[in-house]
């Protein structure tokens, strides 16, 4: 997992798909399956909040791969995200959507949308600048089943760079938080056809 968390952050968006945040929250352990992602390139994306500089708040992004990063948006949401590629390069990974994994007792599309991820699994700003594999995690990753299909498309939400397609998602998961189609990826990262008619490709292993 550490070496996955290694890869540029558009690699890594990708292959996070499938994988599993672990949380241990008032004695239970709850599961959930990443089905959707964003890629944020660092410094020289208008849309990351590195692109702003180094400040107290954005510091976990040029953490070691794998240092969480959690900020709290329009006084109402959190949203997680990953410190990817390597220290020193703020790179990372925004979670936009998981599954609850059978056992965790949550609602099917409780982790549906990255505000509602953050409040079902317990996620606060308390956790950024901590890292998924020390050794008291209360929240880490797992690797988790693969998804037949990835869809590729630009990023939710942003005013600045918006037409990047850097947003992952498991084309066949109904807790994707919004699907708008662009198209279906294979597993080296080569785009289909645009969303009108989305082609699908199975994928390969990771």
């Amino acid at each position: 997992m550490r070496a996955l968390l290694g890869r540029p952050p558009a690699q890594a968006a990708r292959a996070l798909i499938g994988c599993v945040l672990v949380c241990r929250r008032d004695g239970r352990t709850l599961r959930a399956r990443i089905v959707e992602t964003e890629a944020y390139l660092g410094e020289g994306d208008p849309a990351a909040h590195a692109s702003a500089g180094r400040t107290a708040r954005t510091q976990p992004l040029w953490g070691e791969p794998g240092t969480l990063y959690v900020y709290f948006i329009y006084g109402v949401h959190h949203c997680l995200n990953l410190a990817v590629d390597r220290a020193g390069r703020p790179g990372c990974v925004l979670v936009r959507a998981a599954e609850p994994l059978a056992g965790s007792g949550l609602e099917p599309f409780a982790c549906r949308g990255p505000g509602r991820l953050c409040r079902a699994l317990g996620i606060d700003r308390r956790l950024s600048g901590r890292h998924l594999f020390e050794d008291d995690a209360t929240l880490t990753l797992r690797e988790g089943p693969p998804p037949r299909r990835i869809g590729v498309g630009p990023r939710v939400g942003l005013s600045k760079a918006a037409e990047r397609p850097l947003r992952f998602y498991d084309a066949d998961s109904a807790a994707v938080s919004a699907m708008r189609p662009a198209g279906v990826s294979s597993a080296r990262g080569r785009r289909s056809r645009p969303a009108a008619a989305p082609t699908t490709q199975k994928r390969g292993r990771r």
